[in-house]
């Protein structure tokens, strides 16, 4: 957490009787202005913002000798034509990958009568210099960032929990009665245990582990804190909603500092507005089908909320646009997951804590059933997949507006009637299928994130015991298409789309997300994928030029590669 400015106030008060090296920690230094040269300063400054984001983020204070007792002696200032932005400009500049501390001024009666406060947020780590040197806080030195100490420091991450961090303050005077509300609504509807319900709201948070000695931890704030309590002590913590009406406008907006299931409720009912329901004749049960899943958007905020990294600034932004839902947060993904193998990888998380008291309130699944749950949720209606990108520092979830596909659904439907029980990858494999003539088992492996030996025993599986696949060719050019009783399920509304390709930035987003795997593809590979011709396919390419794809080798031997 960023120290305050009337905490620096109340810190130089105690320069009388202190130096200013006995105030300094982990998170704050002070630093004397070289005043023989601006460039000297700037290189100083590029050294602590680089220790202070290697050690977690943390605060600088320039103006004052670290030295020297007593406050006159040791204020001395920073010149008032130093302009921020430029210091912010010659940082930025300066290190890889970029910061961008934030500067305040700390008006005082000493000196030339100005300090300034640097704020290092921070992000996710190793970062250096752009001549390549680095060094870490470490209690209150900044030491080399060796690789050794790279090494060490990757080993114990897991160790460092932000939201299991403790607020040393009366944790009824941070409570949101509102918030808890919110969480017994969402247990009730979980069908938790009736003995947990019942407990009293202080009770209910004990024997969950929110509270720790008497204490509420970060995560406990998340989960059931007022908004002017978390905005304070969690600035970083903040859901935005826009309503947009094109890539740059939006008709709607709000914002928010809300605990997790206040955020949770506003973002569903923003949704709610435009999110068309189909109703569905079946005997007496007419049960009803919206564009966007339930289960699917609420595993995703809860995810959002649940994964992203409180270490750095920034929003989890969900847009509305008129065809689809883009999800953001920010943090990387961590533990060696990827877009291209979240459904099956082993759970990791960044937030230990705040997940337990997630998942034993049920609000969360930690067995990486959640984004299983997107998926199937999305799949078993007929609908597109979920997308996912890396995109900076920053998760990106895009849901794609799609209709009810009632045959699709009656086809699962009777395959569970059959007792044939079909997983995520089946209906991954089924709903490629109902866009492209055509399957083999290295393009199965990439769509149902598996190996090749696990694809090969998938597409036997549907084709042997299911009947849904019929297999052509042998060997290596071995391909499967849907089998006739499947496409007869299927072609009511469906009418076997083989030659209906996906919208345009669907595409763009599955071709570059293969790319990024270091394989190339080739026309013909591209076409099996999209169900383009050969000339949308080059034009496709060229489209994607500027996000990095380029072409090698001429004639049959063309392929493409990301290489930005």
């Amino acid at each position: 957490m960023m120290i305050s400015k009337d905490e620096i106030y109340r810190l130089l008060d105690k320069l009388e009787t202190n130096i200013a090296d006995d105030l300094e920690s982990q998170q704050l230094d002070f630093k004397q202005w070289i005043t023989r040269s601006f460039d000297d300063n700037i290189k100083l400054m590029l050294r602590m913002a680089v220790c202070m984001a290697n050690g977690g983020g943390g605060s600088v204070v320039f103006g004052v000798a670290d030295k020297v007792k007593g406050r006159s002696n040791a204020i001395l200032g920073v010149p008032q034509d130093v302009e921020i932005t430029i210091l912010q400009k010659r940082i930025y500049e300066k290190t890889d990958p970029h910061l961008t501390p934030v500067f305040e001024d700390i008006v005082i009666p000493e000196g030339t009568k100005r300090l300034l406060l640097m704020n290092v947020y921070p992000g996710m780590p190793p970062y250096t210099t752009t001549d390549g040197s680095a060094t870490i806080r470490q209690g209150k030195d900044c030491i080399p960032y060796t690789g050794s100490l790279r090494r060490k420091m990757m080993d114990s991450s897991s160790q460092m929990d932000f939201t299991a961090e403790i607020i040393h303050e009366d944790w009824k005077s941070l409570f949101s009665h509102s918030a808890m509300e919110r969480v017994r609504e969402i247990m009730s509807r979980e069908r938790v245990d009736e003995k947990l319900l019942s407990l009293s709201d202080e009770d209910l948070l004990r024997s969950i582990g929110a509270l720790k000695d008497n204490y509420f931890t970060k995560g406990s704030l998340l989960l059931v804190g007022k908004p002017e309590a978390i905005s304070r002590l969690i600035p970083q913590h903040k859901w935005s909603y826009r309503k947009m009406i094109s890539d740059t406008d939006y008709s709607l907006r709000d914002d928010g500092t809300h605990a997790i299931p206040v955020a949770l409720y506003e973002l569903e009912r923003y949704i709610a507005v435009d999110n068309p329901m189909v109703t569905v004749e079946s005997g007496l049960v007419h049960p009803e089908f919206s564009t966007y899943p339930t289960i699917a958007l609420r595993e995703a905020l809860l995810n959002a909320f649940g994964h992203r990294d409180y270490r750095m600034i920034g929003t989890i932004m969900l847009k509305q646009y008129k065809d689809k839902l883009i999800l953001t947060n920010p943090g990387e993904f961590v533990g060696g997951i990827t877009p291209q193998n979240i459904l099956h990888h082993p759970p990791v998380a960044r937030n230990n804590h705040l997940m337990d008291l997630l998942d034993r309130l049920k609000l969360v699944n930690r067995s990486n059933l959640g984004v299983s749950r997107i998926f199937r949720s999305l799949l078993i209606e007929g609908k597109e997949p979920p997308i996912y990108r890396e995109i900076g520092s920053n998760i990106e979830l895009t849901f794609i507006s799609s209709p009810l596909n009632k045959d699709f659904k009656n086809l699962i439907d009777y395959m569970a009637k059959e007792n044939h029980h079909i997983d995520v990858d089946h209906l991954l494999i089924l709903q490629y299928l109902i866009r492209h003539e055509e399957i083999d088992t290295s393009i199965a492996a990439d769509v149902a994130q598996r190996s090749m030996e696990q694809a090969r025993e998938l597409l036997s599986r549907m084709h042997n015991e299911f009947n849904l696949l019929e297999s052509i060719g042998r060997g290596k050019g071995r391909y499967f298409t849907l089998s006739r009783n499947a496409y007869e399920m299927l072609k009511g509304e469906l009418k076997y789309e083989r030659q209906q390709s996906l919208d345009k930035e669907v595409v763009k987003i599955r071709i570059l997300s293969i790319l990024k795997t270091d394989r190339s593809l080739t026309n013909k590979e591209i076409r099996q994928l999209t169900g383009m011709n050969r000339k949308q396919v080059q034009r496709l390419i060229q489209e994607l030029e500027p996000d990095g794809v380029k072409t090698i080798g001429r004639g049959a031997g063309t392929k493409y590669i990301y290489s930005p």
